[in-house]
């Protein structure tokens, strides 16, 4: 069963992009009069784009190789004077799973996008929402030494944060252990909350990835886990660790939350204080015991 469906708005139709074309100006006009004829053009795409990112169809985030094949989108467009805006994605992963760079390259795998071995790659990747940019870095969740904590909390004032925990799905005899494993690595960080919850503070969305083919997948042990990330406000998805499947919509609909809930932590000096909460709550939680 293909449980991914739960939760993400797919978008049934999408509209075409504006044309470009400005109406034609005879040598004879003057200059004065093909300037307001520009001017109208430029606001007719203008409107035109700005009531389809408007309309009631919930925004739905597109990775850059799609967009790049399908430049015609208007969803594809950036709105101008927009910044682009930035995501980490902290994952932590148990054992037989993917971490932070795993997931990284799975991502490259299924989007095509990219050289899954370059050495050289920053881990990061772009989706546009709404008309708006988002940059997404994976990294690994910091370790229990807590350096992390101590040096580079403040990373992250500039940033919106996501949890991604990743699992051995699968029919390995490893399965079991890993579920218990990121269960526990789960709890760890709820009890060292301020809140005794990890979304939707610190952290403003939390993903439970279950890595291996859904045919392959003990009988129950999905359910078992939607249950579980239900329950703490988690997403759950599963993903193939062949092929990459589920990966692209699994990060796209972090973003999609992200965006959602941007108006959370403002990227500027009014949003600052909170910002800095947050980072305060982050240094915490990963900080020795």
């Amino acid at each position: 069963m293909n449980i991914f469906h739960k939760l993400r708005n797919k978008v049934s139709s999408r509209s075409s992009r504006a044309s470009d074309s400005e109406p034609a100006v005879s040598s004879s006009s003057s200059a004065s009069a093909s300037a307001p004829a520009r001017e109208a053009a430029d606001n007719d795409a203008s409107d035109t784009m700005n009531a389809a990112l408007s309309s009631s169809v919930p925004p739905r985030a597109m990775h850059i190789s799609e967009v790049k094949r399908s430049p015609h989108l208007v969803s594809s467009i950036r709105m101008a004077n927009t910044k682009t805006q930035s995501i980490t994605v902290m994952v932590a992963h148990a054992k037989g799973a993917a971490d932070y760079l795993g997931l990284y390259t799975l991502l490259q795998r299924e989007t095509k996008y990219g050289s899954e071995f370059d050495p050289t790659g920053d881990s990061e990747t772009d989706y546009v929402c709404n008309g708006h940019m988002y940059n997404v870095r994976f990294t690994p969740m910091p370790g229990a030494t807590g350096q992390w904590a101590t040096n580079l909390a403040m990373l992250t004032m500039m940033q919106h944060v996501c949890l991604v925990l990743t699992y051995d799905g699968s029919s390995s005899s490893g399965a079991r252990e890993s579920w218990e494993e990121l269960v526990a690595v789960y709890e760890r960080l709820r009890g060292r909350s301020e809140d005794a919850v990890v979304t939707p503070r610190p952290f403003g969305a939390v993903m439970i990835v279950a890595m291996g083919e859904e045919s392959e997948a003990p009988a129950g042990s999905a359910a078992e886990a939607e249950a579980f990330a239900t329950q703490r406000g988690c997403h759950f998805v599963q993903v193939s660790p062949r092929t990459g499947r589920g990966v692209c919509d699994a990060i796209g609909s972090l973003v999609e939350r992200t965006h959602g809930a941007r108006g959370e932590y403002h990227m500027d000096k009014d949003g600052e204080p909170k910002r800095y909460k947050r980072a305060q709550m982050l240094k915490a939680m990963f900080s020795p015991s």
